[in-house]
């Protein structure tokens, strides 16, 4: 079946250089448009940090053929559909799920608002004050607040190392003038793809998209400024909180997301915080009852990668948490039972062969991996290549990124000395 889909998928490139990836799919019954732009805080220099996230609040205030909100949200939500976006640091999406034969309308919403935009300045202020309280919410929130601080101990001094909208002082500094320049820069259809997936006809759709976009013209798009692990020597970052949870984040450098040996460090990782079966989730939660959650994930850019682990615990238990943790990172690079490579292997199969039946999903997978490395590797390929995994290399992964020397530590709770908080970090 994923060979008659691989067969089924279709890719075009129009004249303007825009990327078009249709996927239909015989048993969905919606259809899901994503437009992937190569636009993020990995473009974006120190002073317009977070323009990106900005122009992405401001598309959705309306286009020319949808001139306001209201519009745009009910020719959606007409039809039962919803739509949404989110910027990241090496891109921004925006993308509509709605029912197998109302997929013009997804595609007509979804481009015009990208291609083109109202970007009226009013319209823009009302989104700072938006933005703004969206960072403030971030400082209320302890647990999105310590992956900001390890991603700043991580990459200080690059893109990757600051909030994905920016701060404060660089929201109120961005000008109408500079949004609107982002976008006629990095919104150009060559370093755009159109991803749609579900109950369409391949045909149909390009013709669509090929009407909306005739008048679009190219521009040259600048260049990601390149990222890298963070050699200042600081381990960790602390901000003191009074809340009633300890939350910790424990970083490690890791690898690019088309490093050989992803496959082996993910499912490394999986084993020691991935579901309520993993090795974290055993040990600092069902035997010594520390956290109600904990878990363990790889974060994979085209220039670097980190592995994280995070908890939340009593701020009394937060030394026996972090010997626990970082007792079983430890322990990985001793090697894992043959029986636990093999449900993890599993684990990763199952959830990505599962998720390629939503319409979103589909579109999300084609969409994504085409605009970032201009490649798209199948589920089955992807799952021949966890499938390829040895003990010896999620043996040698674990020696060559499970090192003392490499740690990082976030915290954000009630009062500890940073010192001390850097003693702990021992294997």
């Amino acid at each position: 079946m994923a060979a008659e889909a691989a067969a089924a998928r279709r890719f075009d490139t129009l004249e303007n250089g825009l990327r078009v990836i249709t996927e239909p799919m015989a048993s969905a019954r919606s259809a899901a448009v994503s437009v992937y732009v190569g636009a993020g805080a990995q473009y974006e220099r120190d002073e317009h940090a977070g323009v990106s996230h900005l122009l992405e609040h401001c598309l959705f205030k309306g286009s020319k053929s949808f001139p306001t909100a209201a519009e745009l949200s009910m020719a959606i939500e007409g039809v039962g559909g919803y739509m949404n976006a989110a910027t990241d640091r090496e891109m921004t999406v925006y993308y509509a799920k709605v029912p197998g034969p109302d997929w013009q309308a997804a595609v007509d919403v979804i481009v015009d608002m990208v291609c083109r935009p109202n970007l009226d300045a009013a319209e823009m202020e009302r989104e700072r004050s938006v933005v703004l309280e969206e960072l403030a919410q971030i400082e209320d929130s302890p647990y999105q607040l310590v992956g900001e601080l390890l991603a700043e101990l991580m990459w200080r001094g690059s893109p990757l190392g600051r909030d994905i909208a920016g701060t404060p002082e660089s929201v109120k500094a961005i000008r109408h003038e500079d949004t609107v320049a982002y976008w006629s820069t990095q919104y150009s259809p060559a370093n755009v793809l159109v991803s749609v997936a579900g109950d369409v006809d391949a045909d149909a759709v390009l013709a669509r998209v090929s009407e909306l976009t005739q008048d679009w013209s190219t521009t040259e798009a600048a260049n990601r400024l390149t990222a890298g692990i963070s050699e200042d020597g600081q381990r960790v970052a602390l901000r003191i909180k009074e809340t009633e949870q300890t939350q910790i984040t424990i970083g490690l450098p890791g690898m690019t997301s088309r490093h050989p040996d992803r496959f082996a460090l993910g499912l490394m990782t999986g084993m020691l915080g991935d579901g309520m079966s993993s090795r974290l989730f055993l040990k600092v939660r069902e035997e010594l009852g520390l956290a109600y959650d904990v878990g363990a994930a790889l974060a994979m850019y085209r220039d670097t990668g980190a592995i994280q682990v995070s908890m939340g615990v009593d701020p009394e238990n937060v030394e026996q948490a972090l010997a626990a943790t970082l007792g079983e990172l430890s322990r990985l690079r001793d090697g894992v039972p043959a029986e636990e490579l093999e449900r993890a292997k599993r684990l990763a199969a199952g959830r990505m062969l599962m998720g390629m039946e939503d319409s979103r999903a589909v579109s999300a997978w084609n969409g994504g991996q085409s605009l970032l490395h201009r490649e798209l590797r199948s589920v089955d390929e992807v799952y021949e290549d966890y499938r390829a995994v040895t003990l010896d290399d999620v043996q040698r992964v674990a020696n060559e990124y499970l090192r003392e020397d490499e740690l990082r530590l976030a915290v954000v709770g009630p009062a500890e000395e940073a010192e001390r908080l850097e003693d702990l970090l021992r294997f």
